[in-house]
């Protein structure tokens, strides 16, 4: 791909994969790219770091990538800490992206089970501005509030299997989310389709309602 239908907006320095993948299937996924055009550019938005898998998947779109790894950043370790209005100003700087910006596709993963309700509703105002009327978006939730995350980071090998790895840092507390607190909370999406999967976690597809 040239520079010119392929761009990355990463953390400076060389992708690493990390500990060894394990593959898992993915029956949503696909969805985001059944009305993709391939002559647009799409831009999307992955919460997490930049792995090889992932940049190679998307490598065959005219596509521009942006990474934020929110897992790692103070205002989301220290959530408990700090009020709603702080929350949203560091959530904010994340999101210096290029003026135009606009994100056709955003890669959640786990990462909203990982925010209490003040950090939920923080994300989402911070969000907000960088969304269009079709913005899609997929991600994972939880059927029930008792089920435990694993510490695991999420990528993409094709349209139907995504790839998951430990991360290399320390396990966040988790704050799971019912879909109806979801819908209150991160108000800037609706829920388009939800699958229950085997370990009692949820497959999501969400697109904008702005």
């Amino acid at each position: 791909m040239s520079e010119a239908a392929f761009q990355l907006d990463a953390a400076p320095g060389p992708l690493r994969a990390g500990p060894v993948a394990s593959h898992i299937p993915s029956k949503l996924f696909s969805a985001l790219f059944r009305q993709v055009d391939r002559d647009h550019r799409l831009t999307v938005l992955e919460i997490g770091t930049a792995l090889p898998e992932t940049v190679d998947f998307f490598s065959q779109f005219r596509c521009r990538l942006h990474f934020c790894d929110l897992y790692a950043e103070t205002c989301v370790r220290e959530q408990a800490d700090l009020s709603e209005t702080e929350l949203r100003h560091g959530f904010e700087e994340q999101f210096r992206f290029p003026s135009g910006t606009s994100f056709d596709l955003c890669l959640f993963w786990d990462f909203l089970s990982y925010l209490d309700d003040a950090a939920l509703r923080a994300f989402n105002s911070a969000l907000r501005p960088w969304l269009h009327a079709n913005t899609q978006a997929h991600g994972f939730g939880v059927h029930h509030l008792a089920i435990s995350l694993d510490n695991i980071q999420y990528g993409v090998k094709d349209q139907e299997i995504l790839t998951v790895r430990r991360r290399q840092t320390s396990q966040m507390r988790a704050h799971p989310h019912s879909q109806i607190e979801m819908h209150d909370m991160l108000n800037c999406f609706k829920f388009e389709r939800g699958l229950l999967l085997p370990d009692g976690k949820l497959e999501m597809l969400l697109k904008s309602r702005l």
